[in-house]
């Protein structure tokens, strides 16, 4: 075929705008690809700008903390330092007159303790010493799966003898049942305390309620015999109203144990007074 022929040549040009259409689509796909890759680079670019700036604000709140944790160490530093020139100060002077001081303050550190623990009256367990047993007690009891028996006792008619009698009196009256009170007691862990007034708590650890029953029975008939005239009593005598009860601790207070005495002597004086009430 003549390659100047016509036909060839149209051939020639029909070769030629196909390469170019291949061209251009190339082009094009260079191009989509060119647009896919920027719009990643910026959305990577967005979500890794986000990310230095969180981390250098918590940089920058972990400086701010760090320099204020800081700042207390140092003045926690600088107050124990001074404490401990302080401490030096006071053993050295201790040191110095511990022949004459020991014995004095060791003297007067054990009157005190006893005078905030006791009743001056009767000699007892006041409520400070009642509350401290109390609260270890039944943490024992709690761990050891043991009861802590309680009696709560009051005089009956006491307002009346004291205004029979007068107060001085009515303070005699108090010491000698305190004293009988305390005889009824012989285990080590036992405690009596005045609780107020004219009532007694009998705190009794490891008393299941059959026990505590029996402890208060005693107590009633140590009355019996104790035999202090009370013109304005039917028995015309003192006489006791005793709640007792008795508790395994649990995750319960001690508060229970107060709370269900309290309303066991409430039981027997609206039944009469000179009784023990050890159940509902």
């Amino acid at each position: 075929m003549d390659v100047n022929s016509p036909y060839v040549k149209v051939l020639d040009i029909e070769q030629t705008l196909a390469d170019l259409n291949r061209t251009v689509d190339q082009l094009r796909q260079e191009r989509d690809d060119l647009e896919i890759a920027l719009t990643t680079a910026v959305e990577h670019g967005d979500a890794i700008e986000s990310q230095l700036e969180l981390a250098n604000r918590q940089l920058q709140r972990e400086i701010h903390e760090r320099r204020g944790i800081e700042q207390q160490l140092r003045r926690l530093v600088a107050t124990i330092t001074e404490k401990s020139r302080d401490l030096e100060l006071v053993l050295q002077t201790i040191t110095e007159h511990s022949d004459q001081m020991d014995l004095h303050w060791l003297g007067r550190y054990i009157e005190s303790e006893n005078t905030a623990r006791r009743d001056p009256l009767t000699g007892l367990a006041n409520r400070r010493l009642l509350d401290e047993t109390m609260s270890r007690e039944w943490a024992r009891g709690r761990r050891q799966r043991q009861w802590v028996a309680m009696l709560l006792c009051d005089v009956d008619f006491f307002k009346s003898y004291n205004d029979r009698h007068g107060h001085q009196a009515g303070d005699h009256c108090l010491v000698r049942i305190a004293g009988a009170l305390k005889g009824q007691l012989h285990r080590e862990g036992d405690l009596i305390a005045r609780y107020g007034g004219e009532e007694f708590v009998l705190l009794l650890p490891d008393t299941d309620e059959t026990g505590a029953l029996r402890v208060a029975e005693t107590v009633q008939a140590s009355f019996e015999q104790l035999q202090i005239p009370h013109e304005d009593s039917p028995w015309g005598r003192i006489t006791l109203s005793i709640g007792a009860a008795s508790m395994m601790p649990s995750h319960q207070d001690e508060a229970a144990l107060f709370a269900e005495v309290d309303r066991r002597l409430y039981m027997a004086k609206q039944q009469g007074r000179n009784r023990v009430i050890a159940s509902d």
